[in-house]
């Protein structure tokens, strides 16, 4: 993990710029470290200097971003513009304008993206700022395992989530089923018989779009609580023959063969909002495995033919499942350090009337996790999430996730991010019969140390 946190070498922004295809949006350059005198007095107090305008570059949901900008502008007099680009999109969107020296005071990564933005010195460290160590001392389990690295503050928390499982409650009394599936042979047992008795033509919907945890997030989150994992604490991948990963997979490809023919073909195209919205159709009885806050879409009136009929299920066994944390960060491309952290609180920690308002609105409004504890355990959560499902059972899910680094601990490693697009690749052929599990996971070995090589 030291390597996270070394700097690179001094280079060129054209020299960044030309690896950008290789990294996936990975690349970025070192900045030198700006000087920053903290301000005297409260977290609240206005910074000592002057600017005329801030910015962020994010990814795309909903007006949260016009909405947090607007609040900080109102209590600061601060303009705030922002680069807003699709979820995919974003990490080459920001290595770019990092590499062409724009300024960027704030952004954003998942926490596939993060450990390159760190090695690239895109990102500037957090400790000794005003209010910093309080953050900390707040976080949650996910959060800390990104934000936090080799001891040092790197980021602040935009949301938390875990997988889960859904059900359609009016085609499970339909076809007579007394409870959702506590094990995977009921799963299997239940899909067949909802198809054949009428109920419906593909029985479980997937999320197994392409994506850096859509399609890969499934296999991880099946593969851990069956009791695998897919690299060990040495850095050695667990793919070989007779492995749990391995199995999974075979287990899984086979309810999309002819044998069952229970899984919908829309699954190899949605993601988790999109495959939420699919599930509204009330055309499948199982969804997932998905991010618990896809419930705010199958449950939306607006949205989905079966609002109400949703409900929210755990994992087989133990019930052991995955999380994750995406986080905001402080650009080493700032303008102002002292303003670009006021801006980084607004959106992942407090504003200036001490509230987390951020992390309130976006439970309130989309159903997203905390990478907080506080706001995990307070009201906001359990009044903001309850019109959408049951909010008990997703807290004691939430209890028995563990942090999706610990499953996949490549996503550490530099060539972990061109290593999921082979991923992806391999296992949608897999699932459409066009490779066999085994052959997609010798594949992926070979990938591996492919991956090595080239990064």
């Amino acid at each position: 993990m030291n390597a996270r946190m070394r700097r690179l070498e001094a280079m060129s922004r054209r020299d960044v710029l030309l690896g950008l295809a290789a990294a996936a949006g990975g690349s970025g350059l070192l900045r030198p470290d700006h000087a920053f005198a903290q301000a005297a007095g409260s977290w609240t107090a206005a910074p000592s200097s002057k600017v005329d305008k801030l910015n962020f570059v994010v990814w795309t949901y909903g007006d949260i971003y016009a909405r947090i900008a607007k609040q900080f502008e109102s209590d600061w007099g601060v303009k705030v513009e922002g680069t807003i680009s699709s979820f995919n999109d974003h990490p080459t969107k920001l290595a770019t304008m990092f590499a062409g020296g724009e300024t960027i005071d704030v952004s954003q990564s998942s926490p596939f993206s993060f450990p390159s933005f760190i090695k690239q010195g895109m990102v500037e460290p957090l400790d000794g700022l005003a209010g910093a160590a309080d953050y900390v001392k707040d976080f949650s389990g996910f959060t800390k395992e990104v934000a936090v690295v080799d001891g040092k503050l790197m980021a602040l928390p935009y949301f938390a989530a875990i997988w889960v499982w859904n059900y359609n409650e009016e085609m499970l009394q339909k076809a007579n089923i007394a409870a959702p599936f506590s094990t995977y042979d009921e799963f299997i047992e239940h899909c067949v018989k909802a198809k054949k008795e009428g109920h419906s033509r593909y029985p479980v919907l997937w999320v197994a779009g392409v994506g850096l945890e859509q399609l890969p997030g499934t296999w991880y989150a099946l593969t851990w609580n069956r009791g695998g994992t897919f690299f060990d604490k040495q850095g050695n991948h667990q793919l070989g023959p007779g492995s749990v990963a391995r199995e999974t997979l075979k287990w899984w490809a086979n309810t999309f063969e002819k044998g069952l023919d229970i899984s919908d073909p829309e699954s190899l195209k949605v993601q988790f909002t999109t495959s939420a919205k699919a599930f509204g159709a009330g055309k499948n009885l199982y969804r997932g495995p998905n991010h618990h806050y896809g419930l705010n879409v199958a449950n939306d009136k607006s949205q989905s033919s079966i609002a109400g009929k949703v409900k929210v299920h755990g994992f087989p066994g133990d019930g052991r499942t995955i999380g994750v944390a995406h986080v905001y960060f402080l650009s080493s491309a700032h303008r102002n350090k002292e303003w670009a952290w006021k801006l980084l609180q607004y959106l992942g920690g407090k504003t200036k009337d001490g509230q987390y308002a951020q992390a309130i609105n976006l439970a309130k409004d989309a159903m997203l996790g905390s990478g907080y504890s506080s706001v995990m355990q307070s009201d906001a959560i359990r009044n903001g999430w309850a019109p959408w499902g049951d909010v008990d059972a997703i807290l004691k899910m939430w209890d028995k996730a563990t942090y999706i680094g610990t499953v996949v601990p490549s996503l550490y490693e530099p060539w972990h991010f061109p290593w999921t697009d082979q991923l992806n690749i391999e296992v949608q052929k897999c699932l459409t019969g066009q490779i066999t599990a085994d052959q997609c996971c010798d594949n992926l070995i070979k990938g591996i140390a492919d991956a090595k090589r080239k990064t």
